[in-house]
């Protein structure tokens, strides 16, 4: 009979063990699996509706003494909660987290109904506490849109989407300036596969963006993508070109060469380069722009 009542006992304490798990604050979270997952911290932008759970709950000091005054004779939730709110904020949540983990781990040292009551009293009034939070601060994006992050960056799904046309949208348009401005030399050789690889993959970017692409062949030999290349006169030895390919982008006014990639990239990884170099030379134009303007 004995054995019974332990085991019904304790097959009680794990599904309310298990729904705290669902409830709990993260700051609990990481107190029962600390070990594990020691040093983490959460962005506090991917959770900033979370309320009173964002904080990281300190480790537990080996001599803390768990059997203090307060479990003896424990205050309940909204009393406890009540006498931490007079405090200031640093202490009233440092009170919070202690009386929790203290209440927490009595629960499960010693689970009489006692110590899980007062355990599940002091989280409730946690949950309600961050609800209140949670509300107060949907009110306060209301009130000020400006603060609202996800405006600028949507976490839905359908903003995602939104969001990323349009940045596709200005990388293109960034794509299309340097184009206007820099040019692409392309070095390579007739009998190298990966240049037989890349060749074609160069030739439908530079026509998707309208760059103008100056092929050069180190062994005399082209290929089909580019019949009228060039053949090389020492310009691989003046781009310090020693494997193939080898492409660079090139200002035909300054004569300003920049390194775009040596070897074979796919489209989307030559987009990315294309795009950080066009990025990099627009920010160095803005910054000449405004030391010329003082």
């Amino acid at each position: 009979m004995m054995n019974r009542v332990k085991k019904s006992w304790f097959g009680l304490l794990s599904t309310q063990v298990l729904v705290s798990f669902m409830l709990l604050p993260a700051a609990l979270l990481l107190v029962i699996s600390e070990s594990s997952q020691a040093g983490e911290t959460e962005n506090f932008y991917n959770s900033h509706e979370s309320g009173w759970h964002w904080y990281n709950d300190p480790e537990l000091k080996k001599n803390e003494d768990t059997s203090s005054s307060e479990q003896s004779n424990p205050l309940s939730g909204e009393q406890a909660l009540t006498e931490t709110q007079q405090k200031d904020p640093i202490s009233a949540m440092e009170d919070i987290r202690k009386s929790l983990k203290t209440a927490l781990y009595a629960a499960i040292l010693n689970p009489t109904e006692e110590n899980v009551e007062h355990y599940m009293s002091l989280q409730k009034e946690v949950l309600i506490q961050s609800s209140r939070f949670q509300s107060a601060w949907k009110e306060a994006l209301l009130s000020n849109p400006q603060l609202d992050y996800s405006l600028i960056h949507p976490v839905n799904q359908v903003g995602s989407e939104v969001y990323q046309d349009q940045q596709r949208i200005q990388e293109d348009q960034a794509i299309a300036l340097l184009a206007k401005q820099y040019g692409l030399f392309f070095f390579y050789r007739s009998n190298c596969p990966y240049c037989q690889r890349f060749s074609p993959i160069l030739k439908s970017f530079s026509q998707k963006y309208g760059i103008n692409v100056l092929p050069i062949t180190t062994n005399g030999m082209t290929l089909p993508e580019f019949p009228n290349s060039r053949v090389d006169q020492g310009q691989a030895e003046k781009f310090h070109v020693t494997v193939e390919p080898a492409l660079f982008t090139v200002n035909p006014s300054t004569h300003q060469a920049i390194p775009v990639s040596y070897g074979l990239l796919t489209e989307s990884e030559l987009r990315e380069r294309i795009l950080e170099i066009a990025k990099r030379l627009t920010t160095t134009t803005d910054q000449e722009t405004m030391r010329g303007g003082r």
